[in-house]
């Protein structure tokens, strides 16, 4: 596959000739970043292009420092007999999936720690996992080139997609539900029709493994980064590059996401970093070190908001794994390590998760150690679980 810049045209099934710019086009370029309030990092953006700004700043005055989190391990899971590779919770909370190198799917109750199914049927080692919008379906990859899509309360096989030429590594459901996007080792970002079970799309949208892709928040934008150190954002629609993301360090970046309001990214890299971007501007806002990261690819999340009293701002934390077996916890404003999750694991922490309603985070890890653990804020009691349901035992 040839080289490829920003600015240049992509070849996009369907592509075409002559356009005019699109709504979400325009709505990057002019969009005012309004979401998770960031006091802007200077040093962060070293000869970095300043592409055109939004009307308004995202800084706000500094507050002073909150108080440190305090998460203590609640439960610890077991059942996957090699290396973890995926976590995730269901949007409402009650369920968590888990994905390794023995080609299984496990779901959980987070109430109660029980195992619910194990889904077979991959032929090789499972690389990620993505919950539909309802909870009520689960979409796996897997380096047998397929992306499976389970009914996670029968635990059924409801779908098989195929069509990636190498290992799928990662995969993200619409927020709709209605379609599916992966990336591969094979450099190409596909996007499935659930319902009709087909290939809606192929992007050839790197010169080297897509590691990461994901949705923003109403669908119209999905997001990939590779070991070419790049990050780029398409049209969800029409397969367009609208934007590409490139850190002067050029560093493979081994994973990616949209923050909540969806005008930032969280990305990781293979030299020991995670960044938040603002996509407006392209520009890095924060970067986060102190962790070890230059082999594996890391997930990485942002905590649930939390107020310590109604004149604070949010308390938000950037958390991810580590090769040094532990779990690492920033600031988000300020990027100091408020909590390092020692002795957490005996091997590298290969994926984080961060509970959509509590102050919980799940961790996994390797080959060594392949176990999930639920850590939860001692500043916030377990009996916010209480509303959950236990589901039968499958």
């Amino acid at each position: 596959m040839s080289n490829m810049t920003d600015g240049e045209p992509l070849p996009v099934l369907e592509q075409q000739q002559k356009r005019q710019p699109s709504p979400i086009e325009h709505q990057l370029k002019n969009a005012d970043p309004v979401p998770i309030p960031i006091q802007e990092d200077p040093n962060s953006n070293p000869k970095q292009p300043q592409l055109p700004s939004s009307s308004s700043s995202n800084s706000l005055p500094s507050a002073s420092a909150p108080a440190s989190p305090s998460y203590q391990l609640l439960y610890t899971l077991r059942g996957h007999k090699r290396s973890i590779s995926s976590i995730c919770f269901s949007p409402d909370g009650r369920l968590l999936a888990s994905s390794g190198a023995d080609s299984l799917i496990k779901i959980w109750s987070v109430a109660t720690g029980s195992l619910l199914f194990t889904l077979q049927g991959h032929k090789k080692g499972v690389n990620d996992l993505s919950w539909s919008s309802t909870n009520d379906y689960i979409a796996s990859a897997s380096d047998d080139r397929s992306v499976r899509v389970w009914c996670a309360r029968t635990g059924a096989l409801r779908r098989i997609f195929t069509g990636h030429t190498s290992f799928v590594f990662c995969l993200d459901y619409s927020p709709q539900s209605n379609l599916i996007v992966s990336g591969s080792f094979d450099e190409t970002v596909r996007l499935w029709d659930v319902k009709r079970g087909t290939c809606h799309r192929t992007i050839a949208a790197h010169s080297e493994a897509v590691s990461g892709v994901s949705f923003n928040r109403d669908g119209t934008m999905i997001v990939s980064c590779s070991y070419d150190s790049l990050i780029r954002l398409w049209d969800a629609s029409t397969g367009q590059c609208l934007k590409t993301l490139e850190h002067q360090d050029k560093a493979p970046v081994s994973f990616v996401t949209f923050s909540p309001s969806s005008a930032q990214l969280l990305s990781s890299s293979l030299d020991s970093t995670v960044r938040l971007w603002d996509i407006p501007n392209a520009r890095v806002l924060k970067t986060y070190r102190g962790h070890s990261n230059t082999k594996f690819a890391i997930s990485a999340g942002l905590t649930k908001p939390r107020w310590s009293n109604v004149a604070s701002p949010p308390e938000i934390y950037v958390v991810t794994g580590s090769e040094d077996h532990n779990v690492y916890l920033w600031d988000l404003q300020t990027k100091r390590v408020v909590q390092t999750l020692s002795s957490a694991h005996s091997d590298v922490v290969i994926a984080v998760a961060v509970h959509p309603n509590t102050q919980a985070i799940a961790s996994a890890s390797l080959e060594h150690d392949p176990c999930i653990k639920v850590s939860q804020s001692h500043s916030v009691g377990w009996s916010e679980f209480s509303f959950f349901s236990t589901f039968p035992h499958g």
